[in-house]
């Protein structure tokens, strides 16, 4: 009965947990993509972190063009 009542209630989080939340995230959906895409087996961690670092720099670059965006159209 725990359980359920923990799977039914979310957890509160702040704004900095949920960014580091985001690295985990990135690294799995990049270690699974390119667990697919890459011929050799050895290319794939350093391939998977140079992904996911290209991932969270654009998600990043994109939060900063809508904040930039957001003061120029205030």
């Amino acid at each position: 009965m725990a359980l359920l009542a923990f799977l039914t209630s979310p957890m509160t989080l702040s704004s900095t947990q949920h960014l580091a939340l985001l690295g985990p995230l990135c690294l799995a959906i990049s270690l699974v993509y390119k667990t697919i895409r890459c011929e050799h087996l050895r290319q794939v961690p350093i391939a998977a972190v140079v992904q996911c670092v290209t991932i969270i720099a654009g998600m990043l670059g994109v939060g900063v063009a809508v904040w930039l965006l957001y003061l120029v159209l205030m």
